[in-house]
């Protein structure tokens, strides 16, 4: 066992494919990967004859049978799936498939030149549970390290290079005077994407003066200028003031802009010749960055905050108990009421959950094996409410990473069972900042559970 090298006509899709019910035979088992993907299928096809199958992963299979010469694969069925149409296209007339989409897989299939992607590398295995491993790990996300680690949005700006993004993080990053807990936050969790749709739109860009130019973020504003605007919405972001839920549209994202304050907008009568920011430096700014901008935007630091909430959040809370907690724990300093502080946050936390799963229509209880009815515990809760907001209202899981977190990890500041430990046990007493973190990691989640 180990790595072998296959031609097309001995690989078989795999009768038990995950994404697709059982199929009794390799018919049948096309039409469902066709049904599954429809274009993404083409578009995977497009690819392979373009540019080759992916010289980073192997096929893993899985022989037939002790004499057979054929391979069941158990992962990359989509790829074989698009090998078998474009080496034998006539095998789409006993398929249930769209005519348009048929005749440009055709069409496609004779540009596809079959030497040069045999023989296809694969890996074999013993049995589906060996094989199983690698494709759980593949698969269900990180795994804590253990599967494929994603790329975040900024790793990925950074790989694409000349992101206008990316420059203007960069440049709010290097001369905008930011405290080293925002500076971590840049590095860790900053929503670079939101960033992108910000600058994308002509109409942002106008109001707070810079345009793209040759992939390049320029400006003809002077330096003190332009690093306002790109400052301000830096922080929104980085602090979680707004996110990409509430600019969708452009109507929604130049209504942000237009409600700057003063101090945050360019004067537009200083604007001489357009440079890029990227090559802005330091000697460019009349007032050197940071004097007179340091004790302004100091209370903005996170790490700051004397309350467990930031005393300027809104979420649009329309049960009036959770709302009076919520303004509850706004006002009360957590070094001076660290318990009442720990108490209320885990109370709000389940009422929060609650009432989401009541206002979706969640059931909040199961029957047991004796056919009792029982309420689900708050880990339980928490984790079908992140999977409903992710597979039901578009959001993304990675911003609900540390709150998954803390539901298996005690060292976590959110987590569930240190929690429930400032609750029932009299030997844990809470700590302030503990608690500041843990409302920094949850935030996200509670402000799409209040959208």
């Amino acid at each position: 066992m180990g790595a072998i090298d296959c031609s097309i006509d001995h690989l078989l899709l795999d009768s038990e494919n995950p994404r697709n019910k059982n199929t009794a035979n390799q018919r049948d088992a096309l039409q469902k990967v066709l049904d599954d993907q429809e274009e993404k299928l083409f578009v995977l096809a497009e690819d392979i004859v373009e540019a080759g199958l992916s010289p980073m992963d192997r096929m893993l299979v899985l022989r037939e049978n002790n004499d057979s010469k054929r391979f069941m694969v158990l992962e990359g069925n989509r790829r074989v799936a698009a090998l078998k149409i474009l080496s034998n296209p006539s095998v789409l007339t006993s398929l249930h498939i769209k005519p348009s989409l048929q005749k440009r897989f055709e069409a496609l299939s004779r540009r596809f030149v079959r030497e040069e992607i045999e023989p296809i590398a694969c890996f074999e295995v013993t049995d589906r549970e060996e094989g199983n491993r690698w494709i759980l790990l593949r698969h269900t996300g990180e795994n804590e390290g253990r599967g494929v680690v994603g790329w975040s949005g900024l790793a990925a700006a950074r790989f694409r290079g000349g992101d206008p993004a990316l420059q203007a993080l960069e440049f709010v990053r290097n001369y905008g005077n930011l405290s080293d807990n925002q500076k971590h936050l840049l590095i860790h969790s900053f929503p670079i994407t939101t960033l992108e749709r910000l600058l994308s739109t002509r109409e942002v860009r106008k109001l707070i003066g810079v345009e793209i130019l040759d992939k390049k973020l320029s400006t003809e504003l002077p330096a003190d200028e332009a690093i306002k605007p790109l400052k301000r919405m830096v922080l929104d972001l980085v602090e979680k003031k707004f996110n990409v839920s509430k600019l969708k549209n452009k109507a929604a994202q130049t209504e942000y802009i237009q409600n700057f304050e003063s101090a945050d907008r360019p004067d537009f009568s200083k604007k001489g010749v357009s440079i890029p920011i990227e090559n802005i430096r330091e000697g460019d700014f009349k007032q050197k960055p940071g004097k007179a901008r340091q004790t302004k935007r100091r209370a903005t630091d996170p790490s700051d905050r004397k309350t467990v909430i930031p005393a300027r959040l809104r979420l649009n809370i329309q049960d009036p108990k959770v709302a009076a907690i919520f303004k509850e724990l706004k006002g009360l300093r957590a070094e001076e009421f660290r318990n009442a502080c720990a108490v209320l946050f885990r109370v709000f936390l389940e009422l929060s959950v609650d009432a989401y799963m009541e206002t979706n229509q969640m059931h909040r209880k199961f029957k047991d094996r004796g056919g009792q009815f029982r309420d689900k515990t708050l880990q339980t809760k928490v984790e079908e409410v992140i999977n409903h907001l992710v597979e039901k209202k578009d959001c993304d899981r990675k911003g609900f990473r540390s709150v998954s977190r803390g539901l298996s990890v005690p060292s976590s500041p959110f987590s569930i069972e240190l929690l429930h430990d400032y609750v029932h046990n009299r030997f844990v007493t809470p700590q302030p900042q503990s608690l500041i973190e843990a409302w920094n990691d949850a935030q996200p989640f509670f402000e799409q559970v209040w959208a």
